[in-house]
């Protein structure tokens, strides 16, 4: 499968993500915050961007580990050390703003609070981090629980529904599950009460998000015949979201239309046009970024960037908007170069890459060191 162009949509779509929250949480509404510009920005957005990629890449992930421990380590490497350090360093970034005291520290309550950002639970907040900052410390780490509980979750449903049945049979039920879980999510953005805390509760847990990484996974078992369709046809495909988008406006003039169809129809689309162009101009993303992976660690650090500014009163101009992502960026590069690229060079070690290369066919479509193949895994 490769090359191809996942790491460079990854890296785009943190990028929407860092411009749509540095523009509101910074009040930045002119030059590039516009609201004209920041409307067609808010096609792409990240977070379903990344579960669909997520689905593919780690449906495909599962079905080539050894067993449940291969493919466990496989995830635990690529999330939690980064994860670490970044919360290392907003500990430091809080403490050297004296939001964080040695008093506080030795508190049962940091340790707790510590224990939970280091785990799985980063949307617990307690009210000593309320001062700093949004009252966060990295707000952007609630997709974290989500991404985990999906990580869990796949393998129950392979080995107790896919592996079960015949293709037709597992992809018609994963399509049915992705409609409910879509219904679901579509009942928590338009009707629910965005104010109410079983609301946002509802809208950080695996369920309302999971219909996006069950379309990821159904467009990865069903690839072999996609391809044709999909493989340098970004233009087609984007042509025909775009058409969507402006005949039938389905993310209204502030979030979705309350409509589901348009809804749905825009969201599949997205899906096919990002899947085409990580099959278009294959090279594109080596060509840019040479390998650096860097798009988890701008979703890790762009929140703490935020935070920095929101807390030395930096509001509005535009140009911040330009100061959090170089901040950003340049810390997503240190991440990827001193963290992330070790841990995933780990993870060719432990499962056992070398000793167990793909088919022969797939390794020569790919052209991959073992190093790759686990990157691409990721």
């Amino acid at each position: 499968m490769r090359p191809n162009n996942f790491d460079l949509i990854r890296l785009l779509a943190a990028l929407q993500v860092v411009y749509c929250h540095t523009c509101w949480h910074l009040g930045i509404t002119t030059g590039i915050g516009d609201p004209t510009i920041a409307h067609l920005i808010h096609w792409f957005p990240g977070v379903p961007i990344f579960f669909t990629i997520s689905g593919f890449l780690i449906s495909r992930s599962w079905e080539r580990s050894n067993n449940w421990r291969d493919y466990a380590t496989k995830r635990v490497l690529r999330i939690y050390p980064a994860l670490w350090v970044q919360l290392a360093v907003g500990i430091l970034v809080a403490t050297s703003f004296g939001v964080i005291t040695p008093t506080l520290a030795a508190s049962p309550s940091f340790g707790l609070w510590v224990i939970s950002q280091s785990t799985f639970v980063q949307v617990y907040n307690p009210s000593f981090m309320r001062g700093f900052g949004l009252g966060v410390l990295n707000g952007s780490l609630w997709t974290i629980p989500v991404e985990l509980g999906f990580y869990v979750s796949l393998p129950i449903l392979y080995v107790g529904f896919v592996n079960r049945v015949n293709r037709r049979w597992a992809d018609c039920g994963l399509g049915a599950l992705a409609l409910v879980s879509f219904a679901y999510w579509f009942q928590l953005s338009v009707y629910a009460d965005p104010t109410s805390n079983w609301t946002k509760l509802q809208m950080v847990t695996p369920l309302p998000h999971l219909y996006m990484f069950l379309l990821g996974i159904v467009l990865q078992r069903n690839f072999d015949r996609l391809r044709p369709f999909l493989e340098n046809r970004v233009v087609f495909w984007l042509a025909g979201f775009s058409a969507c988008m402006l005949l039938l406006n389905p993310w209204g003039p502030a979030t979705v239309s309350s409509s589901p169809i348009p809804v749905l129809l825009a969201r599949f689309l997205l899906a096919m046009t990002v899947l085409s162009f990580s099959f278009s101009w294959r090279s594109l993303s080596e060509f840019v970024l040479r390998g650096n992976d860097i798009s988890y660690g701008v979703y890790l650090y762009h929140g703490l960037a935020i935070n920095v500014l929101v807390q030395l009163g930096w509001k509005q101009d535009p140009w911040y908007l330009g100061l959090v992502t170089l901040v950003t960026v340049i810390c997503a590069t240190l991440s990827w170069w001193l963290v992330e690229s070790p841990a995933v060079s780990m993870k060719s070690h432990k499962t056992g890459f070398d000793q167990h290369p793909p088919p022969a066919s797939i390794a020569l479509d790919r052209n991959l060191d073992s190093n790759q193949i686990a990157r691409e895994a990721a």
